[in-house]
């Protein structure tokens, strides 16, 4: 179904106003964040995230987001069990104002206990300030370590974006095979998973997504190689976020984050070096492919999506979904 942006806003934000657990200011903040993602494409990061018994909206924060250390180019922050895109937007906007004064800025949280969504959403805001932006997250256990059965790792995804002359450079992935909402989405949807991706709880193969979210596990996306960037997610976003990790304990099933931005004129001219991003662009764009087809780069869909519901004021929802989270 389509039906207007504004529409799907003002129900968002309805239903975290029926449930009085955020503020009007949190609720603009998870309401604008779940548009883009629904505009942009990003089903799997969008309303999904307030279907079911543990929906955003029925997060009760234990109290206001607190700064445990900080210096000129750092923050750490306790998020105080605050819904994760509140957290992260706030975090971004401290990342942005920190690395504008002193040229670099890290910024981690701990302490939140549901996701924050797609990483493009913040570090687009950043490149957006022409600034580099990078940013990280766990999340609780769901990706074996290579050669394991059992679900340390979480999705434990990346996203960067550095600034050109025109459209930023986005990337943001999981560094596990699948997304945990795509389970969740696949496993409503009655799909089956490719093979060679997860296991089951005692560690047999399976293409059940029930499976692996009930004990199982995915693959990272690939191997031994990727299982270390899965664990170099986990080391920013767990011990240097002050929080939990491999959820080896009751208090390893926390979301953490970090977020660095970084002013490229503390190391070059930035007019030339947003030139240069947008010659890398270029040069890739004008590449040979086998096929004579053209290069699609890291967010070209999600920008394209974003752009057509810009332009047309409408936005498609998958119907099931909205009538379970709006009408449930």
């Amino acid at each position: 179904m389509k039906l207007p942006v504004s529409e799907l806003k003002s129900k968002i934000i309805e239903l975290f106003a029926a449930a009085r657990a955020i503020s009007e200011v949190d609720r603009k903040s998870v309401a604008d964040y779940m548009v883009w993602s629904e505009m942009s494409g990003v089903h799997d990061q969008g309303i999904v995230k307030l279907a079911g018994a543990n929906g955003l909206q029925k997060t009760i924060p234990e109290g206001a987001i607190k700064i445990e250390r900080e210096t000129p180019v750092s923050m750490l922050i306790d998020g105080a069990k605050n819904i994760g895109i509140v957290v992260a937007d706030k975090m971004t906007d401290i990342a942005i104002e920190k690395a504008k004064k002193s040229g670099l800025a890290i910024v981690a949280s701990h302490n939140t206990f549901s996701s924050n969504g797609a990483q493009a959403y913040y570090v687009e805001k950043i490149a957006a300030q022409d600034l580099i932006g990078i940013m990280c997250s766990r999340s609780p256990g769901t990706v074996a370590p290579f050669g394991s059965i059992d679900p340390l790792f979480g999705t434990n995804p990346v996203g960067y974006a550095f600034p050109t002359d025109t459209d930023p450079i986005v990337f943001d992935g999981a560094t596990s095979a699948r997304t945990f909402y795509s389970l969740i989405l696949s496993n409503a949807a009655g799909e089956t998973l490719p093979e060679g991706i997860a296991t089951d709880k005692h560690g047999n193969p399976t293409t059940s997504p029930a499976d692996v979210m009930d004990g199982g596990a995915l693959c990272s996306f690939g191997g031994h190689k990727a299982s270390g960037f899965s664990m170099l997610v986990e080391l920013l976003t767990g011990p240097l976020a002050g929080g939990s990790f491999l959820d080896y304990t009751d208090e390893g099933k926390e979301w953490g984050t970090t977020i660095i931005a970084i002013n490229p004129e503390i190391l070059v001219d930035l007019k030339k070096f947003k030139s240069d991003c947008s010659k890398f662009v270029e040069v890739i764009r004008a590449s040979r492919t086998r096929e004579g087809r053209s290069i699609r780069m890291p967010h070209d869909n999600a920008r394209k999506a974003y752009k057509a519901a810009t332009a047309s004021g409408m936005v498609e929802i998958d119907n099931k979904l909205f009538a379970k989270v709006f009408n449930g």
